[in-house]
């Protein structure tokens, strides 16, 4: 019998053994390195949760940078709000009337004083974070706002806000300084008073009231005057009777209200003294009694009337250099620093004389703010004005027209059987709309809008019996409130119209910080509360305060009670306020904290499963090494003493 090696199985233990030493091989790589495979193909049935994983991994690391940039973002913004608050603050106190200082210190500083604060905030909205600007809206690449000079003083044959404020005050003063008044008598004991023109410069007639019996004097009634060419604006006479009327008494006194160009009234009152106490102070003029005698002189009203017109004149004036410059520097930075959805706009032809005003354009004429803006508006209602007049409501678009601001008409609905509509246009278009005194429940009445950008938006309105809602107006007793009914109705479809043609400038940048969540933190420099202190403090800026001008501390009074009107906390719950916008980007904030918050804590929960999944226990491999060792150690000395077995060792 033959007895040899291949009676015993060691192509089997070698094999046993090979495996061994690959297991011990990969288990030195695990403890070297901890982790559980060296190469995907290793990770087995794990590998399509350890790719799932990691795929989440990355996008919350692309949130988590997003939500880095934006942080810094909103810090910076933050600290700038913070500054813009102070600054609103600073320039409210600045300047109060009636307090000069020594030697007029605080009129003669508070031109510097402005400027500064102005170039404060010219360089705050123009500041940017690596690059990006954060008050032009979705225009990141770009400073917002030119620098403080090219804003007042123009540059490259532009003109400045300085100009436009220039521009301005000429044509609200006038030829002759009284505010685009002419006064004369149409007869010896009675004084005219006429707007020189339709058009929105100067002084505007509201009222004239008099504390002398209506006996004495006649104050009339403010009235349109007649068809004429040119046409003159309202007028007023006041006519002081004669004998043997009642005369007006000294201490009598008669005051006419005024509308100043920024939309604020204002009042002379001119105080009747008697002869003796001649001659007339400011706001004052010497009327004629007559002599009891003997022997008697009855009262002369020609010569009232020629004293009130001489102070007329001289108060109108002290006024022209005072308030009505004061209102006409607010009506320039109301035209120069243009709102969203309006142009900006500037004196069309020779200031003095003029009766319009002008859209003005990148060729003559410093734009102030080149970031994004939206070009209609619901302040203003699109640039669409309402009027209703013996039951007729007029939409008419607001001249001067701009094709890249504001609605444009095109078109209304055809007549119903109670209700008469008419189109005229265009620049400007405008819409009739005439009514019965009896309308049917469910008329209505469309009107077609066209925003610059050439979408179209329909806005209607139908008649209902008793209360109306969005998109209704009631239907009346008579043919006035049936008009007035839907010019209401007509007010609120066209606000919510602009308002959703207007958007939210805060999504005008945003940030993906979650699979579902978008942080919108954009700001346009053109909001009302920037819009505020910008033009406030802008008009501020330019005044100036001479010590030889008579009118100058009235003047500075008048700024002043602008300032502090523009820039009171009354305005802080309306919208695009300083105080608004501080809250809507902390809520930014907030959410951007939560979502960060959230991915810390998701990201630790996958990086514990994904460590399971690709990291080994050294402690584990050790052990197992340890065993693996005296396995291979026991089969390496079995395997030895099997390969030494033959016949020939044995005998």
């Amino acid at each position: 019998m033959i007895v040899n090696k291949s009676m015993f199985p060691l192509q089997t233990g070698f094999g046993v053994i090979s495996k061994m030493q690959g297991r011990f091989a990969s288990l030195q790589m695990q403890l070297g390195t901890g982790e559980r495979a060296s190469k995907l193909s290793e990770m087995g049935r794990d590998l399509p949760m350890s790719l799932s994983v990691r795929a989440r991994l990355g996008k919350i690391e692309g949130f988590s940078a997003n939500i880095d940039t934006v942080n810094l973002r909103l810090s910076f913004l933050d600290k700038t709000m913070s500054r813009l608050d102070e600054i609103e603050a600073e320039s409210r106190n600045s300047a109060v009337q009636g307090q000069y200082g020594t030697n007029n210190i605080n009129m003669a500083t508070l031109p510097g004083l402005s400027k500064a604060r102005f170039d404060e905030l010219v360089t705050l909205l123009n500041a940017d974070v690596a690059g990006r600007y954060l008050f032009g809206g979705a225009n990141t690449d770009s400073a917002p706002l030119p620098d403080t000079t090219s804003l007042l003083e123009g540059i490259g044959g532009k003109d400045g806000f300085k100009t436009v404020v220039g521009e301005r005050k000429a044509a609200d003063a006038g030829t002759d300084g009284l505010g685009r008044l002419d006064i004369d008598q149409p007869t010896t004991n009675s004084v005219r008073l006429t707007e020189d023109g339709i058009h929105p410069f100067g002084f505007k007639l509201l009222r004239v009231t008099s504390t002398a019996p209506l006996a004495a004097v006649d104050v009339g009634s403010v009235a349109a005057s007649p068809v004429a060419i040119p046409q003159l604006g309202n007028t007023n006479t006041i006519t002081f009777e004669a004998p043997p009327a009642t005369q007006m008494l000294p201490g009598q006194t008669i005051t006419l209200g005024l509308q100043l160009p920024d939309g604020q009234d204002t009042q002379i009152t001119l105080t009747a003294i008697a002869p003796e106490d001649a001659p007339a102070g400011p706001g004052q003029f010497v009327v004629d009694p007559g002599v009891v005698g003997p022997p008697a002189v009855p009262a002369d009203p020609a010569i009232t009337a020629t004293n009130f017109m001489a102070a007329l004149q001289t108060s109108l004036k002290a006024v022209a250099g005072s308030e009505l410059e004061a209102a006409s520097s607010f009506a320039a930075a109301e035209m120069f620093f243009n709102g969203p959805g309006e142009p900006a706009l500037r004196v069309d032809g020779d200031p003095t004389t003029a009766t319009s005003l002008k859209v003005a354009t990148d060729a003559d004429t410093v734009l102030w703010y080149r970031g994004q803006s939206p070009a209609v508006a619901a302040e203003g209602l699109g640039r669409l004005g309402i009027e209703t007049t013996g039951g007729i409501v007029t939409l008419q678009e607001k001249s001067p027209v701009s094709a890249a601001h504001g609605f444009q008409i095109t078109g209304v609905s055809a007549d119903t059987a109670n209700i008469d509509t008419t189109y005229a246009g265009p620049d400007p278009s405008s819409v009739n709309v005439a009514f019965s005194a009896t309308l049917t429940a469910g008329e209505e009445v469309s009107v077609t809008l066209q925003e610059p950008n050439g979408t179209t938006r329909t806005v209607q309105l139908t008649a209902v019996v008793g209360k109306a809602v969005a998109g209704q107006f009631s239907i009346g007793g008579t043919a006035d409130e049936n008009a007035e009914n839907f010019a209401k109705g007509l007010e609120l479809a066209l606000t919510e119209t602009a308002m959703a043609a207007e958007g939210n400038p805060r999504q005008g940048v945003t940030a993906q910080v979650d699979d579902s969540t978008r942080v919108a933190y954009g700001l346009e420099a053109n909001e009302s509360g920037l819009l505020r202190m910008i033009r406030t403090i802008g008009a501020l800026s330019v005044e100036t305060y001479p010590d030889a001008d008579t009118n100058a501390k009235a003047r500075f009074d008048a700024m002043a009670q602008r300032q502090q009107s523009e820039l009171s906390e009354a305005h802080n719950s309306e919208r695009g306020s300083i105080e608004i916008l501080t809250m809507e980007l902390a809520v930014a904030q907030i959410s951007l904290n939560n979502s960060a918050d959230r991915h810390t804590n998701y990201k630790a929960q996958l990086d514990n499963l994904l460590s399971d999944i690709e990291t080994v226990s050294k402690e584990d491999v050790a052990m197992e090494i340890l065993a693996l060792q005296t396995r291979l150690q026991a089969s390496y000395q079995a395997t030895s003493m099997v390969s030494k077995l033959s016949l020939v060792n044995f005998i």
